[in-house]
């Protein structure tokens, strides 16, 4: 579908992002005579919501990867190919995502599609929801045409999400955590029949045959959200969270106080691992580690989201502790599992205990003392307890100090 009246003008959508009119001359030198290639998806939402995107994904009638690969000549980049589904990330900058146009068949419920070369156009029908399926053309014989053949723009301004076809979600059940994201980010409300198609495939057993594996890699992108509760709530209120594992819920103001943590005091937590972990509490523990595993999860993610897990013991635990009890008992738990816990404690030892450093080291210890091995831990330990209790300056002399009067 071509441009309409009303439509928006697609040289000043294009004009309003510096990322993407950067983007758009390499796109068109790179292009073969003749193909079409098109900005498509969430780069096109977010000019039309006035936003700068988050990336610049492109679609193109043809070779993909080779369009990929002469991009990437052009911008002097490194290009990562993946030939089984026709992509290519170009690590230019701005970084762009390249797809060969394709139609889907699926075989069965959960099974991944068949493919098929296709149109632009093909391309934006076969998608899942309608303010996903826009495009603006850059190249070939229709550059300058915003292409909204399912009216997603029509949607988008009057705050709906919309499914293009009923059985979206029994083709590929991770779909459902894709429109709870959409929702939340976006601040759209799902239609009578987006909701009761989520509902009739959350129970109707579509996202168990999706597997543990697809379904958290679903997940892992609603926890790099900004603000994944809203997301988390309503996929829960479809019964998608209980699908993907009996147990699996979210309590959106634990979510919330988790992620302000995060926010405030905690950034280089894994926040894939804290997500997992919150809405694996209410899972039987036996359960937890099962479904990590199945799910694929590296040691350290599984690690982190089953202390995460388990976080309420250890808030009770850091209640009415010291400053030195508190952080002696924190540093022995991944990080993931403090911000979990929650509560002031935890605040205390995110936002300042953690941070404490020591001004001497062992060598020091061994200099002062002729303290070795554990000797040397153990010293170090009662000095850092010491200096957050504040019975030891922070200061080098101060702790030097106190190393020789233990020794003496």
């Amino acid at each position: 579908m071509g441009a309409r009246a009303g439509d928006p003008d697609a040289r000043a959508l294009l004009a309003a992002s510096p990322r993407v009119r950067d983007a758009v001359p390499r796109l068109v030198e790179a292009a073969a005579p003749g193909q079409r290639v098109a900005l498509v998806g969430g780069v096109v939402r977010d000019l039309l919501r006035g936003e700068e995107p988050r990336e610049v994904d492109v679609v193109v009638e043809g070779d993909g990867i080779a369009f990929a690969e002469r991009l990437a000549a052009l911008t002097r980049s490194e290009v990562v190919a993946y030939p089984a589904f026709g992509t290519a990330t170009v690590r230019s900058r701005p970084p762009v995502d390249v797809a060969s146009a394709r139609a889907e068949a699926y075989a069965a419920p959960g099974a991944l599609p068949d493919v098929r070369p296709a149109t632009i156009d093909d391309d934006l029908r076969r998608r899942d929801v309608t303010v996903n399926a826009l495009a603006v053309v850059v190249a070939g014989p229709d550059a300058g045409v915003v292409l909204d053949p399912t009216g997603g723009i029509a949607d988008l301004r009057g705050g709906v999400l919309r499914l293009l076809r009923p059985d979206a979600f029994e083709e590929d059940a991770t779909r459902i955590v894709r429109c709870a994201r959409y929702a939340a980010r976006l601040g759209l409300t799902p239609d009578a029949t987006l909701d009761h198609a989520a509902r009739a495939a959350c129970h109707g057993g579509f996202v168990a045959l999706t597997g543990p594996a697809r379904m958290a890699d679903a997940l892992a992108l609603v926890f790099a959200e900004a603000d994944p509760a809203a997301a988390l709530g309503l996929l829960a209120s479809w019964g998608g969270l209980d699908a993907i594992e009996p147990g699996m819920a979210a309590d959106p103001e634990r979510v919330r106080a988790a992620w302000a943590l995060v926010e405030d005091s905690a950034r280089d937590a894994d926040r894939v691992a804290l997500g997992l972990g919150l809405v694996l509490a209410g899972v039987p523990e036996d359960r937890r580690s099962a479904w990590l595993a199945e799910a694929g999860r590296d040691r350290a993610t599984v690690r982190a989201a089953l202390a995460a897990a388990a976080a309420d013991a250890l808030r009770g635990e850091l209640r009415g502790l010291s400053d030195a009890d508190v952080d002696r008992r924190c540093a022995r738990v991944p990080l993931e599992a403090v911000v979990a816990a929650g509560g002031a404690e935890a605040a205390a030892y995110l936002g300042r205990l953690r941070h404490v450093a020591l001004a001497v080291d062992g060598d020091d210890v061994r200099a002062r003392s002729g303290a070795e091995g554990p000797a040397i831990g153990r010293a170090l330990a009662e000095l850092r307890a010491a200096v957050i209790e504040g019975a030891v300056g922070a200061d080098r002399d101060a702790q030097l100090a106190w190393l020789e009067a233990r020794a003496g």
